[in-house]
């Protein structure tokens, strides 16, 4: 099958003055902006070359110019909590050369099918619930909504054909809880703030999901605060704008609304700022959750150089690949806070806590403060008069399985397609799992809207329809059995309640007390509560609380302070798979780099080395697949890319030929010392593990949890760094080019 080719290369002429790369304005800002260069803007390149030039020389420069440097804007949802101005007018003015003003329906309100045709006529179906005789048929609707109530979704209803957007429902969910100190923010905005100051690696920033099987490679047994995922917020606001049975909250038609493309071009704009401030984080390959690419003539494993077919970037037709789209200024465009892309960590923090950190906020303002809260004021020495705050911060994780099995949800089927197809069983549909926190003294869950804490929202679709592959991933994710996460603080929430006097301190007891009324549910897109007997077996629906005490520095550029989190086992519900406790952190490592550790490992602490795969046929030529564990001295100035500027406190090599590991030890600008050989008994198995205990005087080592030798310590400085690696450079590793170290403060945590 051949595949037609998508050009993708950037707007090449179109830089900015002096040859800068345009910006992605905020779209408040540049809606009310009364630069007239703005209000040229407001009309798309190819309108503005192909209409409106021709039909006014006059203006052909200054038009042009404009055309070229636009750039689609976004809309910063966390910062800007409301439906923007522009996007709630339904008929806006514009004006064009010197030509009088003219009104128009406004595209950015609401997109509507040329002529009034039915969306039908491109193959959009229906949501069909068969237990009753609700369905949600987008086919009938020549326009876009949000937020419909009810009555309002009903097929034959001319607000759902005509398209009707309540901006003021979207509105209340982006802003649900109103700030105490008069800080203007929204719901999203202390998710932002968590995503961009926690620290993580590429896959708990980039995803939802996370594998089934704890002991897996890639499997979240890492600390709560990996929870944060920009996914997961992603499908939020989707949610947050479509409401129940808007087009935003269902993937088949939520690129029809206009909000989608602002939305999408904010979480562009998140992830360039956590590149920024996390350069050195990147993907290199997917070990655990396998792509089939067969039908774009691609292989079984998506690596940061996998062909994106069909998307190229040359007339050649070379596609691009993760590598090739990782620097945004190549494509073109960059955002306000990162005009010149070489800002430092401290400007960039300096607007994410001004910006999103609303506990940050709060807690400084606070003059009255609780216990569970402290005032941190430092009178002399280099940090005179900083200071800041510290405070118990309390978090929701919500774990469940992304694609539920099907014969769970038998009361409900999706079909995208003419009304009259067939119908097929709903595993994998959007659904919404709801937080809600009964009044003290009651017992009943009544879910009324201001008992409302937080939710997640699953924003997915079948896998197939009428017997057909719709969806790959989500086939994947089915037979996968692919769980999901979200991370939801909720300090700010009950920073309110000690406002209102409904709670009096963040200290454990009394917070346990409050939490432990809080109960959930689980809805469909139409809102309707889905019975716990059909989704509670297989869904496997786990909420934890998590406490941790979070330091916040009153010099905005500085980063909080974030250690690792407690779980509260007296609360929420059983997890879906095991969380980690304290002090136990997991850590991508990929081959050929030296990778820092979240968490240093000293005496009486453990680092384990997982791996999916090993290699256990033996090789006709010798080859050697090494782990160093390193100390860096934080106050070297070397490059810190070089190994020998590390010491190596126990380097060990697997050599499969031998079947032996052998293991050495080396000082910055020493020598080796003496090489011992260790002898495992049985050889690794399939999915190896390498665990080494830290001890006073020796390393211990174990293969598959077989204690096999003990190893002089003679470098008795804690684990900063590892290092990766394979001999001859060019050699495949016995174990995968990506595993996991999962550190412990505590060798006895380790299972």
């Amino acid at each position: 099958m051949s595949y037609k080719y998508y050009p993708i290369t950037g707007i090449k002429d179109g830089w900015g003055a002096d040859g800068r790369v345009p910006i992605r304005r905020d779209f408040d800002e540049w809606t009310e902006s009364s630069d007239p260069k703005d209000k040229i803007q407001q009309r798309l390149y190819e309108i503005m070359v192909n209409e409106i030039i021709p039909e006014h020389p006059k203006y052909k420069n200054e038009y042009l110019e404009a055309a070229r440097t636009w750039r689609l804007p976004f809309w910063d949802w966390a910062k800007h909590s409301k439906v923007p101005k522009m996007v709630r007018w339904r008929r806006v003015e514009i004006t064009i050369g010197g030509n009088p003003p003219v009104i128009i329906d406004n595209p950015l309100h609401q997109f509507k099918m040329p002529n009034d045709k039915r969306m039908g006529i491109y193959g959009v179906g229906i949501l069909k619930y068969p237990d009753g005789d609700e369905f949600l048929d987008y086919g009938a609707c020549y326009a876009t909504t949000r937020c419909p109530d009810e009555n309002e979704r009903k097929p034959d209803n001319k607000a759902w054909i005509e398209g009707v957007n309540h901006d003021d429902k979207v509105d209340e969910f982006l802003t649900n809880y109103s700030s105490i100190t008069g800080f203007p923010y929204g719901t999203a905005s202390e998710l932002v703030y968590r995503l961009l100051t926690y620290p993580m690696d590429y896959i708990h920033f980039a995803t939802v999901a996370r594998d089934e099987d704890a002991s897996s490679a890639t499997a979240s047994t890492s600390k709560i605060t990996n929870d944060v995922n920009l996914e997961f917020i992603h499908n939020n606001v989707h949610y947050w704008i479509g409401g129940d049975g808007g087009h935003m909250s269902q993937i088949p038609v939520a690129t029809f609304d206009p909000t989608f493309w602002l939305h999408h071009c904010n979480i562009d704009r998140l992830f360039a700022l956590w590149q920024a401030l996390n350069p050195e984080k990147w993907f290199e390959v997917d070990i655990q959750r396998w792509f089939d690419q067969k039908i774009i003539g691609g292989g079984d494993i998506v690596t940061n150089k996998t062909p994106l077919r069909p998307f190229h970037r040359d007339e050649k037709g070379t596609p691009w690949t993760a590598d090739d789209a990782r620097d945004w200024f190549k494509l073109g465009y960059t955002y306000p806070e990162l005009k010149t892309g070489k800002e430092t960590s401290a400007q960039l923090f300096e607007m994410i806590n001004t910006t999103y950190g609303i506990a940050r906020q709060e807690g400084l303002k606070m003059t009255d403060v609780p216990p569970g809260m402290e005032i941190i004021d430092k009178e002399s020495g280099e940090d005179a008069g900083k200071g800041g705050v510290k405070m118990n911060d309390y978090a929701l994780s919500i774990r469940y399985s992304k694609y539920v099995d099907s014969l769970s949800f038998k009361s409900l089927f999706l079909v995208f397609a003419p009304i009259n197809s067939t119908r097929f069983a709903l595993g994998g549909h959007p659904f919404n799992i709801q937080v809600f926190l009964r009044p003290e003294g009651e017992t009943k869950n009544t879910f009324r809207t201001e008992d409302f804490v937080t939710n997640v929202f699953n924003f997915s679709q079948p896998a197939e329809q009428d017997g057909n592959e719709v969806c790959s991933n989500c086939k994947e994710g089915e037979e996968g059995d692919t769980q999901a996460i979200a991370y939801v603080p909720v300090t700010s929430y009950l920073i309110k309640m000690i406002q209102q006097q409904e709670l009096s301190d963040l200290q454990p007891p009394t917070v346990e007390k409050v939490l432990a009324r809080m109960y959930w549910r689980i809805t469909d897109l139409g809102g309707k509560t889905i019975p716990e007997e059909q989704w509670k077996d297989s869904m496997r629906l786990g909420i934890t609380v998590s406490k941790m005490e979070m330091t916040y520095s009153k010099d905005p550029q500085v980063k909080p302070e974030v250690p690792d989190p407690e779980v509260i086992p007296s609360l929420g519900t059983g997890p879906s798979k095991p969380v980690a406790p304290a002090g136990v952190v997991a850590n991508n490592i990929s081959v050929a780099k030296i990778s820092k550790l979240e968490a240093e490992v000293s005496t009486g602490g453990s680092i384990v080395f997982k791996s999916p795969t090993m290699a256990l046929e033996v090789p006709n030529r010798e080859t050697g697949t090494g782990i160093a564990l390193l100390y860096w001295d934080p106050s070297s100035t070397a490059n810190s890319r070089d190994v020998e500027n590390y010491d190596i406190l126990l380097g060990m090599v697997i050599k499969n030929k031998r079947r032996v590991v052998q293991c050495n030890s080396k000082p910055v600008g020493g020598g080796y010392g003496v090489t011992e050989e260790l002898q495992p008994s049985p050889w690794f198995g399939n999915s190896p593990q390498l665990r080494v205990d830290v001890e006073a005087n020796k390393f211990v080592v174990y293969v598959d949890g077989i204690r096999v030798k003990d190893v002089d310590r003679s470098i008795k400085k804690n684990v900063t760094h590892v290092r990766y690696y394979t001999s001859p450079t060019n050699a495949q590793p016995v174990m995968a080019r990506d595993i996991i170290a999962t550190t412990y403060k505590d060798k006895s945590a380790v299972l």
